[in-house]
């Protein structure tokens, strides 16, 4: 039994700037931050409280966050082409 105890991990995401929307969901070991999203149907930067640099999109996101842990669900943001003068 402990075994499927360590099987899944359950999160909490919450939606930036949406007024406290949250999604409390279950991952397993393989599952990327895309397929989470997807999941879910979220589009964005999934980060974590205690570090502010996005995780990547095709990262495992199990071995990455802890059981009951807050994820943070940021705006994907375009990304500006400089110009030099």
């Amino acid at each position: 039994m402990p075994r499927q105890a360590e099987a899944t991990k359950s999160v909490t995401i919450v939606v930036a700037g949406s007024g406290g929307q949250k999604h409390d969901v279950e991952i397993q070991r393989g599952v990327t931050v895309r397929d989470l999203l997807e999941r879910l149907n979220l589009t964005g930067h999934l980060s974590r409280l205690d570090d502010p640099a996005p995780l990547g999109e095709n990262e495992e996101i199990y071995s990455r966050v802890q059981n009951g842990e807050k994820l943070i669900l940021g705006p994907n943001t375009p990304v500006a082409a400089g110009r030099s003068k």
